[in-house]
């Protein structure tokens, strides 16, 4: 985490209840071409065709005009390829999105910003879709509240369709608890 990111991790663990007004100018040309670097090359292309290679090589020109855009609130994604992916042992396919290269170094560049507020609000019992932490943190700490208390039961829970299922309205809500600059609210919400 850069100097700037761990200003902000701090400041927001200190005051639990601030709301961060200004945060569009962490989303810098840097930022944004170092998390267009961290994204595969293999990765598939969104509508556009254009792949991270490509992406990499014309970046000085749409680059700029991204972030332009962003910080005037006229930022408008690409719309994003929809493919259907088999589920293991299933006859039924799952509806996967593939935006564009652009928009998935931008997407990681302003999840950058926000993990550095909401990392510091999270539970240490908390795994999913945190940086660091996963599927492997979460098994091994199950594993060693099992070896080392006594348990008297285990529950599994699988959520049908959650991510589909939120309520994008209610979950805007709970952002701007924390998040008050309005071009990143802008951008989440786009």
């Amino acid at each position: 985490m850069t100097t700037e990111l761990e200003r902000i991790a701090a400041k927001a663990r200190e005051e639990t209840m601030l709301q961060f007004t200004s945060l569009t100018h962490h989303i810098t040309k840097e930022r944004l071409r170092n998390c267009l670097q961290h994204i595969s090359k293999q990765t598939a292309p969104g509508v556009d065709g254009i792949t991270q290679e490509e992406a990499t090589k014309t970046y000085e020109v749409w680059g700029d005009e991204m972030l332009t855009a962003i910080h005037q609130k006229g930022y408008q994604p690409s719309a994003v390829r929809r493919v259907w992916i088999p589920k293991p042992g299933k006859k039924e396919k799952r509806p996967l999105g593939v935006p564009a290269v652009a928009d998935r170094a931008l997407q990681r560049c302003t999840a950058e910003v926000l993990s550095a507020i909401y990392e510091q609000d999270f539970l240490n019992c908390s795994f999913g879709g945190r940086p660091g932490r996963g599927q492997h943190n979460a098994l091994a700490t199950l594993n060693e509240i099992i070896c080392g208390k006594k348990v008297s039961w285990v529950l599994e829970a699988d959520l049908k369709n959650f991510f589909g299922s939120l309520n994008h309205e209610w979950m805007m809500k709970f952002v701007e608890h924390r998040i008050g600059d309005p071009r990143i609210l802008r951008l989440i919400q786009r």
